[in-house]
């Protein structure tokens, strides 16, 4: 599933990519932190905000239209465990580090609309569909002080994949007079299908793992702030 949605992003962005050179279409890259905040449902059965990182690439089919069209993709930790453990492995006495964590793939198609005429501060409202894809990562490393190399093992989940949509409300405020960079804060509620994901990770004194398994929507409010740059 990953691959297939894979291949149809860098299609998409080809085809974007060659319209970009024919059209003299305006893009926009912006790179924001987010912070997760689970609601209702998801919020009882899974409280722990989520901390990552969105990405949205957007293109403006036209100068003086107040519309833009994007993907956004995202990525967010929610819990972590992590265990030190020490041992001989083939004569030699070395530290282990084993980590857990549950993690949220998003994948996101947006419509912007935003006025094109020139401000000090830009609003603009997001309309928003996609998916998260919820999975968790269990990794093993072997901390050796005998070499530079550290070995390292590690090991996902299948993704469950829930479909999510809403609106998110921003502003961009313009960092030069040509508007090639700015500064984006805005934040998304969006609605969350019913999905089941892990939480909780633990590690036992035995290098065990274990995650409680819950089940609910995933509705999400995404506060986010980060930068926008603008490509001609």
């Amino acid at each position: 599933m990953i691959q297939l949605v894979m291949k149809y992003l860098l299609t998409l962005l080809l085809i974007v990519f060659i319209n970009s050179s024919l059209l003299a279409q305006k893009f926009s890259l912006s790179f924001d932190a987010q912070l997760t905040l689970p609601q209702e449902d998801y919020r009882n059965e899974n409280p722990d905000a989520g901390f990552g990182l969105r990405t949205n690439f957007f293109y403006k089919p036209g100068k003086n239209l107040p519309l833009k069209f994007g993907i956004e993709l995202g990525m967010q930790e929610k819990s972590r465990a992590t265990q030190y453990f020490s041992g001989y492995i083939n004569g030699f006495y070395d530290d282990f580090r084993v980590d857990a964590a549950s993690n949220i793939f998003s994948l996101m198609f947006v419509t912007r609309l935003q006025s094109s005429r020139p401000g000090k501060i830009k609003p603009f409202l997001d309309l928003i569909g996609g998916w998260n894809a919820f999975f968790s990562t269990v990794s093993v490393e072997r901390l050796t002080y005998y070499s530079d190399y550290n070995s390292s093992y590690s090991n996902s989940t299948k993704a469950h994949w829930a479909v999510a949509y809403g609106l998110a409300g921003g502003i961009d405020i313009p960092l030069n007079r040509r508007d090639g960079i700015g500064l984006e804060l805005k934040a998304a509620y969006l609605i969350g299908a019913y999905s089941s994901y892990l939480t909780n990770p633990y590690i036992d004194n035995n290098a065990n793992v274990s995650f409680d398994e819950k089940n609910s929507r995933t509705t999400m409010l995404i506060p986010q702030a980060g930068v926008r740059i603008t490509i001609w």
